[in-house]
């Protein structure tokens, strides 16, 4: 009887690990990878030119505070509740949409210091 595929997947996978595991794995990584990885980490060849700064004004643009991406998530979060309100009945679920709107706000807020901007 054949193993399904994923019983194969998944003794693959320990077959895998286990020959990583192994004692000359491991001293083939310490003698040869990390010695490796710290010449060129001293060579500057780790270090590179961030690609992605001439886009930051349009990130800012459209990601950032008082956005159309953060009014539409803020629409989205409206409906949203109003269609839990249709599902429950319940009139305190319309006291989740300030509460998301705060939620949202400090999201926006750490993500946008976070880029630096």
């Amino acid at each position: 009887k054949k193993a399904g595929v994923f019983a194969r997947a998944k003794a693959s996978i320990k077959r895998s690990v286990a020959v990583l595991n192994t004692k000359t794995a491991r001293t083939v990584f310490r003698c040869v990878g990390m010695p490796l990885a710290v010449f060129l980490a001293s060579r500057g060849v780790a270090q590179a030119d961030d690609l992605m700064t001439a886009g930051r004004k349009d990130a800012e643009e459209t990601f950032g505070e008082g956005s159309t991406m953060m009014y539409y998530i803020m629409l989205a979060e409206v409906v949203l509740v109003f269609l839990l309100y249709l599902r429950n009945h319940n009139p305190a679920t319309f006291l989740f949409i300030p509460v998301f709107f705060v939620v949202t706000t400090v999201i926006f807020a750490i993500l946008n210091s976070r880029a630096g901007g």
